[in-house]
């Protein structure tokens, strides 16, 4: 009897770390990810920002032909140290105001917290999830 109890016990053991980590491979960008990829984003653009809090509001698979990507719309405090002049209202290019989720330009005091909402892409490699600041997660 012991002999069957420790059968039954392996085999749902095995099973659980299997779908463990079978889950693994599947998992999403989620907070964590997402604030490592915004710092990295903002540090690039050369915006002097630290980030007090993020937070994933929603997410959604995206897939086109061969392409498996990822968007992670976010919510964001972040505070400008020393202040910040953001010169976003002729910004072409997908930048630091698409980031900080800002159209026109703005100046920041010393200090002071914006509160961002945006939207982070993902495009999923043989890597992990590749964002956009061309790191894999």
């Amino acid at each position: 009897m012991a002999s069957g109890f420790r059968f039954v016990f392996g085999l749902a053991a095995g099973l659980s770390v299997a779908l463990t980590l079978s889950a693994c491979g599947e998992h999403m960008p989620g907070d964590a990810t997402g604030a490592k990829v915004l710092r990295s984003l903002l540090e690039k653009n050369g915006v002097d920002a630290k980030l007090v809090s993020f937070k994933k509001v929603q997410g959604r698979e995206v897939k086109r032909e061969n392409i498996d990507a990822y968007e992670l719309m976010y919510e964001a405090e972040i505070q400008f140290p020393e202040g910040f002049e953001a010169k976003c209202a002729d910004e072409r290019e997908r930048g630091k105001c698409a980031y900080l989720g800002l159209d026109d330009d703005r100046t920041f005091a010393k200090s002071e917290v914006h509160t961002s909402e945006g939207t982070l892409h993902f495009v999923k490699s043989e890597k992990g999830w590749m964002a956009e600041d061309n790191n894999a997660y």
